[in-house]
């Protein structure tokens, strides 16, 4: 359950990094195995941050060219003349340790040089003209929890499902306040998940702004979304907050930004922390 998650300590995410880097493919599988070891981690934490350590071994380790897409394409005729083979893609994407989608995306860049037709194909296979390979490529990406157009769906699902839960916590305590699209309508580039219309203090920490982030924070998405986005709420409305549903490491808390410019929160506060103002109108 998200709401007995809790900062993580530093051993357990080096430890968690340093079994990942062993692994030698992504599969189901390997994930399940790694999944043993750390059953005392909450599940969607262990779920996000398995994730992110995926996506960031692909762009570290995955490299587009040419001959590259032809060696995968000469690697799949040779499987697949094998009537008896199935699911030939993801078994392939095992043996070179990448991801299914992204294995069947360079495939396809070997059959359609255009890019931008490729990548057509990969987020609808009905697309490709080889139906067999079609259908392969449809196996891999429906297989592929981790990378890919199915895997982006359900970030953006998850996403959406956490910042529909703080919609509701901030109703139920009677919490005003302007979402994104109404920050945008008012000429806001950047906006944070909710404007509070009247800040609050959680914890004596006066809040004018939440951001939801249905992940795992740790330091190298954190700096990011302080450069990117966090940086720019602070300059303009003030202290916020931030909640990591699915934790965050706990070195984070010890970052001159923490505490000054925003919290850290990795579930909704209690309400016997939070204090509530009451618009005084001039």
């Amino acid at each position: 359950m998200a709401d007995s998650v809790k900062p993580m300590k530093l051993e357990v995410y080096n430890a968690f990094v340093e079994d990942f880097n062993k692994l030698t493919s992504y599969s189901r599988t390997a994930e399940n195995e790694m999944k043993k070891k750390y059953k005392h981690l909450p599940a969607a934490t262990f779920g996000s941050l398995f994730s992110m350590l995926v996506q960031r071994a692909m762009k570290q380790s995955y490299r587009k060219s040419p001959s590259i897409s032809s060696r995968y394409y000469e690697l799949y005729e040779t499987l697949a003349s094998d009537k008896q083979k199935g699911n030939v893609i993801s078994h392939l994407a095992d043996t070179q340790g990448i991801c299914p989608a992204l294995f069947a995306r360079s495939l396809l860049q070997n059959v359609y040089p255009d890019t931008a037709m490729a990548k057509k194909c990969i987020k609808d296979t009905t697309l490709i003209d080889d139906k067999d390979l079609a259908y392969e490529v449809f196996l891999g990406i429906m297989n592929d929890n981790q990378y890919g157009p199915y895997a982006d769906v359900i970030k953006q699902s998850i996403g959406l499902e956490y910042e529909l839960k703080l919609e509701n916590e901030l109703k139920l305590m009677n919490i005003t306040f302007s979402d994104e699209n109404i920050l945008r309508s008012r000429g806001y580039d950047k906006t944070p998940d909710f404007k509070l219309d009247v800040p609050i203090a959680v914890d004596d920490f006066i809040i004018n702004w939440i951001e939801s982030k249905a992940l795992f924070g740790d330091e190298e998405n954190h700096s990011g979304y302080l450069k990117e986005q966090l940086t720019c709420y602070w300059n303009r409305f003030g202290p916020g907050m931030v909640i990591y549903w699915f934790g965050y490491l706990e070195t984070l808390e010890l970052t001159p930004e923490v505490n000054n410019m925003f919290i850290l929160r990795a579930n909704f506060p209690p309400k016997e922390s939070i204090t509530l103002y009451k618009y005084d109108p001039i």
